[in-house]
């Protein structure tokens, strides 16, 4: 019963670990300056959260779903993103990588990276 325990423990310490080294490993197709991930601050995106347009995607998060992907976000997230900074998803979700503030004139506009499946 202890191992079986220990067992539960160390998977979900390591599934945390893994999604974001590959969150660690890319970078912004664009703004290539920096990893999408400093540790906590990429999660999936809310199915409802993101719309499909002819633009890019549209990402809208009330500020409470901002935290929950980065727990140090101050406001909510609403963005149209461009399809050149959209990367393939390791998972097959679609993720999300926020910064704690939007920070003026800042170019990458409140995020590091957002993914996609495949298809999606």
């Amino acid at each position: 019963m202890i191992r079986l325990a220990v067992t539960l423990v160390l998977l979900v310490i390591a599934v945390p670990a893994y999604a974001h080294s590959w969150y660690s490993e890319r970078r912004d197709p664009i703004y290539n300056q920096t990893s999408c991930c400093g540790g906590t601050d990429c999660a999936p995106l809310p199915p409802h959260a993101i719309q499909i347009t002819p633009e890019g995607l549209r990402v809208t998060l009330t500020v409470e779903e901002a935290r929950v992907i980065n727990p140090v976000r101050r406001y909510g997230f609403d963005r149209l993103i461009t399809f050149d900074r959209i990367q393939v998803s390791e998972d097959g979700q679609a993720h999300i990588c926020l910064m704690a503030h939007d920070l003026e004139g800042d170019p990458r506009e409140g995020y590091y990276c957002v993914f996609l499946p495949p298809n999606g």
